[in-house]
């Protein structure tokens, strides 16, 4: 009788917690993530190029072996058979699922079954700081780093199984995301040490039979990484980068904005995108988490003790980009909330009344932060709509752009929604500057997007831009139709550039056409 109570509770909890993590990607009709509609873009570039002469003369196919392509192949192949929009929403519930199953089944290894706790803190993880960010592959490859830690526990009493599958699963995940893979090797080793120290000191042959299987998985994509052009591009190593800001005298200055972000991207972890809640948020969150373990209300299952302790080590020693891969320390604080997630279980011996407070506690942080992450895409969502209406109503001709000048003036105060607005021009085949890296992406931008593309760097690393100046610098280029976002009201006319269509935040410019 109890057992069935139990699963039907379970069931329920499901329920709930899949209808308020549905709810919102149903208010908006584009999602308010920063960098996820560029790659959106890519994807229906990629799968729109054979047939449309405006983005032939500006993207060129780049195909190629890379450890970041998982979503590229998948998204192009939505993008043939879907509505971009409708895509786009596919693929946003594909990433925000992947963790969520990924915890749910590393959970089902661990313990041997699901619980309420494990559930609500999986659907805390599933809307989360690097979801905002719109870090699409990594997002995929956490979830399959997740179920592929199960596995390897799960298939511990079969070997030769355990090895063979692993070794395919990780050849995946390194084609999914290659940082997402680097992590799924250390925390593996972490469970095998785990697994080796169970009873006492294994001895020197144990670990180095079992730093072999694990070295065996990494071979092929080992292999693989150094034929990437990724493995030779990127950006200065992190000890060089650091001796660079001590010779110009900006070393303190860096290591501060470093300590920012990294505080910064604990505490926003699960993120509403309501950045005064969310640290407020944060606090509480891992205050019940960190609180919960000291006074015993919940525990860690052994195996994932080490791993724990290395996510928390590598928030203060990641470095902030590698091979041309920004915000890797950020990414942490996010693979720590999933471990968690996974291995905490109520402890047995604590009072039934501080065990049900406690996970009533985490329950209202999730329902909590969905309602406001469901309220604030609402909101944005009104203005997606009134843009997707200008976008109808106006040709936006073959070249676009995005100028969002009080970004790199103050990220606090701009808002992350604005981001997607210039990607969406390229459903009307309007080709806009893009990701498009070679040694990241399958793709290049060449043309007459390609002087577009360097203003709009030019534009996003100065402070000093107004929107006027910014139309200014892309007045010399071929671009036709320019997006700004800016609290400020626009000028209507400025630079050879009129408004076409405007709602707070945004304004739409054209380049007036002579008569």
């Amino acid at each position: 009788m109890t057992t069935t109570y139990q699963s039907r509770s379970l069931r329920s909890v499901l329920a709930l917690t899949l209808l308020a993590s549905i709810i919102p990607l149903c208010v908006t009709p584009v999602l308010p993530l920063t960098d996820f509609y560029a790659h959106i873009a890519r994807y229906y570039i990629l799968a729109n190029l054979p047939d449309s002469a405006i983005l032939q003369q500006n993207y060129e196919a780049a195909w190629q072996l890379l450890p970041n392509l998982g979503l590229d192949v998948l998204g192009t192949g939505i993008m043939k058979v879907l509505p971009p929009l409708l895509g786009a929403k596919l693929i946003a519930g594909l990433i925000i699922a992947a963790p969520f199953t990924g915890i749910l089944y590393l959970s089902r290894v661990l313990h041997g079954h699901l619980s309420v706790l494990t559930v609500f803190l999986a659907g805390l993880v599933a809307y989360n700081h690097i979801l905002i960010w719109g870090f699409s592959n990594f997002l995929l490859g956490l979830g399959v780093l997740l179920g592929a830690t199960g596995y390897w526990i799960a298939a511990q009493d079969r070997p030769v199984r355990q090895l063979t599958i692993t070794a395919c699963l990780g050849l995946l995940l390194f084609f999914i995301h290659g940082l997402a893979f680097a992590l799924w090797g250390l925390l593996l080793g972490m469970v095998e040490l785990s697994l080796a120290l169970r009873s006492g000191y294994p001895g020197l042959s144990v670990l180095i039979r079992k730093a072999a299987r694990l070295a065996f998985i990494a071979v092929a994509p080992a292999v693989v990484f150094l034929q990437t052009k990724t493995a030779s591009g990127g950006d200065a190593s992190p000890v060089s980068s650091l001796l660079t800001h001590a010779e110009q005298g900006t070393l303190w200055t860096r290591l501060s904005t470093e300590v920012h972000l990294r505080i910064d991207g604990f505490l926003r972890v699960a993120e509403s995108t309501w950045r005064t809640f969310d640290w407020g948020f944060g606090i509480l969150l891992w205050g019940v988490l960190i609180g919960g373990l000291i006074v015993g209300i919940w525990r860690i299952d052994w195996r994932m003790k080490l791993a724990v302790t290395l996510c928390l080590l590598l928030i203060l020693i990641m470095p902030p980009t590698l091979f041309g891969v920004g915000h890797l320390s950020e990414r942490i604080p996010l693979l720590l909330l999933a471990l968690l997630a996974a291995s905490l279980s109520l402890d047995p011996s604590a009072k039934s009344s501080t065990r049900k407070t406690a996970l009533a506690v985490i329950a209202g942080l999730f329902l909590a932060r969905n309602l406001l992450l469901s309220i604030g895409w609402y909101q944005d969502g009104r203005s997606y709509t009134s843009y997707l209406d200008a976008l109808d109503r106006h040709d936006t001709r073959s070249l676009g752009a995005g100028a969002y000048v009080e970004d790199a003036r103050d990220s606090w105060v701009f808002k992350p929604n604005c981001k997607p607005l210039s990607f969406l021009m390229i459903f009307n085949s309007t080709a806009v500057p893009t990701f498009a890296n070679p040694t990241q992406q399958p793709l290049r931008i060449i043309g007459p997007l390609s002087h577009v593309n360097d203003m709009v760097h030019s534009i996003a690393l100065s402070a000093n831009h107004t929107v006027s100046s910014a139309l200014s610098l892309l007045q010399g280029t071929e671009v036709d139709t320019i997006v700004v976002c800016s609290k400020k009201t626009p000028p209507v006319q400025a630079h050879g550039f009129e408004i076409v269509a405007t709602t707070a935040p945004w304004a739409l410019y054209q380049r007036a056409v002579s008569q």
